[in-house]
């Protein structure tokens, strides 16, 4: 499926859905959701994947894993367990899990982050923890499957 981007356009990027799912914009942040289409609120659904252009350039993915591996808090606030630079398609992007707080608080987040341009394409899908490890698998099938559009 293609992506609606911003300015009218569509991302450079298709991603593959499960049956029943769709795209769904956002009144509240800019980007898209894609998920199930019985989601009410996509901001709050933590089944939907969250698709957005991001700042951060991409033109040097090792540069952005290895950033992003000595950025990890003395504090322990958050850690990425996960950091790769991940070849999908013929195009080099970012794999990259992190997890922030404690207890009730815990919250895990996958991200693809994909070239676009100086900047990126995030490829997001988060949860609190206790529901994130077993969304994991479909969130890995939906956010694996993204692939350049040729």
């Amino acid at each position: 499926m293609a992506l609606p981007g911003p300015d009218d356009k569509l991302f450079p990027y298709t991603i593959e859905i499960p049956a029943g799912w769709q795209v769904l914009l956002s009144k509240n942040v800019p980007g898209v959701f894609v998920g199930p289409a019985s989601a009410l609120e996509p901001e709050k659904d933590v089944r939907m994947i969250y698709v957005r252009v991001s700042p951060a350039s991409m033109l040097d993915p090792e540069a952005v894993a290895a950033n992003i591996k000595k950025s990890v808090p003395a504090d322990k606030s958050w850690s990425a367990p996960l950091v790769e630079v991940r070849e999908i398609g013929g195009v080099r992007g970012v794999l990259v899990r992190m997890d922030s707080g404690s207890g009730a608080e815990a919250r895990s987040t996958l991200v693809l982050k994909m070239p676009l341009g100086q900047t990126s394409v995030d490829f997001m899908a988060s949860a609190p923890r206790a529901e994130f490890e077993p969304l994991l698998p479909g969130y890995q099938r939906v956010i694996l499957s993204v692939l350049p559009v040729r």
